[in-house]
């Protein structure tokens, strides 16, 4: 049995890219009539499976702007955020003590189509699955297992999950002059 919670005491050197926190990463629920839109990875890990479209979440970008730039990067699709539907908290153990460990949080969005078509871009190619294409994939071993629960768990779940977008001036040594000041802090839902 692996112990997931030793990851926690796991060096640096073991962890994807030195990690010392869960990396964010936006995902994108894509859905036209009764298909979900998958790309087949062509990294490293989990290369030549299908997934769900996403990737890191840049410094400084809301939610709804990280989960449409990765889906146009990855697929050139103009999509538009609907709804935060969910958190995932990722821990991957290594197959081999060669290999490393790697945590991520990550943010499951759903979002439609506004422009285009899609197209494979640079992480790999692209097409649109019914359910029981993707049920098939899954027994095949085709898409990443957590990627298949998550369109199971949050593809038909009712509403959204709660996101507020907040934007702050930081205070200065808490001096009156200083003080924070609350730019937004507003309910994102993108309806």
């Amino acid at each position: 049995m692996i112990d997931f919670d030793a990851l926690a005491n796991l060096p640096e050197n073991g962890r994807y890219r030195q990690q010392r926190h869960p990396v964010p990463i936006v995902v994108a629920l894509i859905r036209s009539g009764e298909r979900f839109l998958l790309i087949q990875r062509k990294s490293d890990s989990y290369g030549g499976q299908w997934a769900l479209v996403g990737g890191k979440w840049d410094f400084g970008e809301t939610l709804a702007t990280a989960v449409t730039r990765e889906v146009q990067e990855e697929t050139s699709l103009e999509t538009r955020f609907v709804a935060l539907k969910g958190l995932v908290s990722e821990r991957v153990h290594p197959p081999t003590e060669t290999l490393s460990a790697a945590h991520f949080l990550l943010l499951v969005c759903e979002l439609v189509v506004t422009n285009g078509e899609a197209k494979e871009q640079n992480e790999g190619a692209v097409a649109w699955f019914t359910l029981p294409e993707i049920e098939a994939l899954h027994e095949a071993n085709g898409i990443i297992p957590s990627d298949y629960e998550m369109l199971h768990q949050f593809a038909e779940q009712p509403g959204d999950a709660v996101h507020f977008e907040a934007d702050m001036i930081a205070a200065i040594g808490g001096q009156a002059a200083y003080a924070s000041t609350m730019v937004r802090f507003e309910r994102e839902n993108g309806r």
